[in-house]
């Protein structure tokens, strides 16, 4: 039977499944703790996989196979709107979450007459000295935010009038920003919920400096699309403050090798800006449109 107010809870999964299972498992502790009319549904992405699909203890995975992850997280919001749920909630295959974690973004959602609402995603597994190069920045639960990552992100499909991830979106990563950036440009309230907790273990991979500084890097040029993507005016004083940053930034890496804090100074204002230069005055023609434009939908 449909229900018109239940909540798929999205997991899109790939070669992962042994950190898929502790992120079910913390999934269905923090539903039956909400009282929520939720189901799990896990999206195999990898076109390759021979996993079986199955229906099980309210559990149900499916053979996605897109590689790509926007069209994967399209083709779970086409699901919950033609399963007629209310809300979807995505949670990464790497993350598990906090007990309270549904009964929080449900009752910010409510609370807040929200189109939307992200929680925070906290590193674990790191030493002290590591966390600034990995904790993001939080706010106070109701702060409305322009953009947020879909590892802990709850979708009022009511809200959303048709809005939807992009089905061209090519770069690596950056399909949620793009996507909310679309949906709070088209009026949907998009609210922080601090309560509504997701850790992300940090792998000894994404502990190198080789990982942070493409991560960076990336950041910026799914920052440039975007903006191209909202054609917002580019300014020459924006520019030529960018290119300080990065020459700011380099005289500071003899430090940065010492000082994790330093370090993610020169992160965000040199790899991030370096990606946000590589893009923005890119001469692919394949890159114009990268994604859907940015129009603002009534």
């Amino acid at each position: 039977m449909k229900n018109p107010s239940g909540v798929v809870v999205a997991i899109l999964t790939f070669r992962r499944e042994s950190e898929l299972a502790v992120c079910i498992d913390s999934v269905r502790a923090s539903i039956q703790a909400s009282g929520a009319s939720a189901q799990v549904v896990v999206g195999d992405n990898d076109p390759e996989s021979t996993t079986p699909t199955y229906v099980a203890d309210g559990i149900e995975r499916l053979h996605l196979g897109f590689g790509g992850v926007s069209p994967a997280r399209r083709a779970f919001v086409d699901l919950a709107r033609a399963r007629d749920r209310r809300y979807i909630v995505f949670v990464d295959d790497d993350e598990y979450v906090d007990v309270d974690w549904l009964s929080n973004l449900l009752t910010c959602a409510a609370d807040f007459d929200a189109g939307a609402v992200a929680g925070p995603v906290i590193p674990v597994g790191l030493p002290a000295s590591e966390l600034p190069l990995h904790t993001r920045v939080r706010h106070s639960t109701g702060t409305p935010v322009a953009s947020a990552g879909a590892g802990n992100l709850l979708l009022d499909l009511k809200a959303l009038n048709g809005l939807n991830f992009s089905d061209d979106w090519d770069l690596p990563g950056g399909e949620d920003t793009e996507f909310t950036l679309r949906m709070s440009a088209g009026g949907v309230r998009l609210l922080w919920c601090d309560e509504a907790l997701a850790y992300e273990p940090v792998g000894e991979d994404r502990r190198r400096d080789s990982w942070l500084f493409a991560r960076y890097v990336n950041n910026g040029r799914i920052l440039a699309v975007c903006q191209g993507q909202l054609e917002l005016p580019l300014l020459a004083a924006q520019s030529a403050k960018r290119a300080l940053l990065v020459l700011a930034s380099a005289t500071l890496i003899p430090v940065a090798l010492i000082s994790p804090r330093i370090k993610r100074v020169v992160l965000d204002n040199g790899a991030r800006n370096i990606g946000w230069f590589s893009e923005r005055f890119s001469r692919s023609d394949s890159r114009t449109p990268r994604a859907q434009r940015l129009v603002v939908a009534r």
